[in-house]
């Protein structure tokens, strides 16, 4: 069986989670849910959190309750995944594609400056591979900060509002999953409607001794809450982030180790904040197809992260940036998780240098 890229980390811890969900009789949103977003609050030190069903209903009820919608522009990196930008075109905006620092590959702040106008209602900064896209930067900007923090678990929020996927790949996994931290509390209610069709009172909060059937709808909303099969996953993932995010660590340590000195290889950047959801390097544009190819020749999973949003046909009406088109090319994702052991990444390291030798 090949090495991955990435796989999910899951003990008995989190089957007996499950399985204490299953015997209790309530599988949607209830208790689990509300303890797995107060714990992610208290550790994020934000005053709400509200749980969705995937990272991509995070980023959209947060550009939505921002108030963005048909005529306003959102900046976002031409570097990420496609959700990032759709969470912006669900509300009838414009995506507008900054460039990304060659170092670090997050967005560049003085690309975002430059195409800031009266249109621009928000900008969603991407933790890209784990590195903190605010890490340098002045904090205080005139519109609203949404962090796509779908790398980030176990980092730190700096947005306005900071948006997670816990994705069955992602550091925190539930097999899928979201969750928003806002600290408006207004907001942070309105979020909890829209995410369970516009309903003004959860069916936890109306399954007392008599059950509250009646309800108000304010505005249309959607289907995209949480479940405490998922929460319940969720709460052991996080009793282990930590130690998950070390392995991940001493994974990146040894790859970039064992790599220094291959003149053909550009090492990630890294800082202490690093959650290394990925470990990418970069190597000639000529050379980067044969390299994943040769690594599967020999049982290893190789990925790239990502093609520009640019090159697809939906938002091809804006040219890729000038950064962003030259350093995709020279992408590789290695595989790096928890699970991942000492020996199989020796033969990860052993091919990638068999193939420079």
């Amino acid at each position: 069986m090949a090495i991955p890229v990435l796989r999910p980390s899951m003990t008995e811890r989190e089957v007996s989670a499950v399985a204490e969900v299953m015997r209790s009789g309530w599988l949607g949103n209830g208790l689990k849910c509300l303890e797995f977003e107060k714990r992610l609050a208290d550790r994020y030190a934000y005053r709400n959190c509200v749980t969705v069903n995937s990272g991509t209903a995070a980023l959209h009820l947060a550009c939505l309750t921002s108030g963005i919608g048909p005529g306003d522009e959102v900046i976002v990196p031409a570097l990420t995944f496609i959700s990032t930008a759709l969470a912006v075109s669900y509300c009838g905006a414009r995506p507008v594609f900054a460039d990304i620092y060659p170092d670090t590959l997050c967005i560049d702040w003085g690309d975002v400056r430059r195409k800031t106008n009266g249109r621009t209602k928000a900008v969603i900064p991407v933790d890209y591979a784990g590195y903190c896209a605010c890490m340098n930067e002045d904090r205080s900007w005139p519109v609203p900060l949404i962090q796509d923090a779908a790398h980030f678990s176990g980092g730190f929020g700096y947005g306005d509002e900071v948006c997670f996927s816990f994705h069955a790949v992602k550091n925190l996994a539930m097999g899928d999953g979201g969750a928003i931290l806002p600290n408006d509390y207004a907001k942070a209610e309105r979020m909890r409607a829209l995410r369970w069709c516009g309903i003004d009172r959860s069916t936890w909060q109306r399954s007392g001794k008599r059950y509250g059937w009646d309800y108000d709808i304010k505005e249309v909303g959607y289907k995209c809450h949480l479940s405490d099969i998922m929460a319940a996953i969720g709460l052991v993932q996080l009793d282990r982030l930590d130690e998950m995010n070390e392995r991940r660590c001493e994974i990146a340590y040894r790859y970039s180790k064992e790599f220094a000195g291959i003149g053909d290889i550009q090492l990630p950047a890294n800082h202490v904040a690093h959650t290394h959801h990925l470990y990418v390097i970069r190597v000639d544009a000529d050379k980067r197809d044969t390299l994943i190819d040769h690594l599967a020749e020999n049982g290893i999973s190789a990925g790239v992260h990502y093609r520009p949003i640019t090159t697809y046909s939906i938002y091809a009406d804006q040219p890729t940036p000038p950064v962003t088109e030259r350093e995709w090319h020279r992408l590789v994702s290695l595989p790096i998780f928890p699970d991942l052991t000492e020996e199989d990444q020796g033969r990860v390291i052993e091919a990638v240098r068999g193939f420079f030798r």
